[in-house]
């Protein structure tokens, strides 16, 4: 059977932390479209139930209209922490390994 995406052992042993965010990144900014067509709907929503007071689609849902630049971007750990996580995780393995 054919594999969707990438290979699970890939993904988890093989790639390194900055090209896990970038394909996460990816992901996320292919879905870009369609978040922005339900930030409409529920917009549209809003204004036909009540007063949406001035308020634009882009004011309620400023996240999904803001552009992402990669030179914006700060990794969420640091690399000592990503080093010591991945030591925590392969003496977790050795430790299930020894059952």
């Amino acid at each position: 059977m054919g594999e969707i995406g990438i290979p699970r052992h890939e993904f988890l042993y093989e790639l390194t932390w900055w090209e896990i965010n970038s394909i996460i990144r990816g992901y996320r900014k292919r879905n870009r479209l369609t978040h922005q067509l339900l930030a409409e709907i529920v917009y549209t929503t809003t204004y036909t139930m009540r007063d949406p007071k001035g308020k634009t689609v882009e004011d309620m849902f400023s996240a999904l209209f803001k552009e992402d630049n990669d030179e914006d971007y700060e990794s969420p750990i640091t690399d000592d922490e990503a080093a010591e996580l991945q030591a925590n995780i392969r003496a977790m393995n050795e430790a299930v390994k020894s059952k």
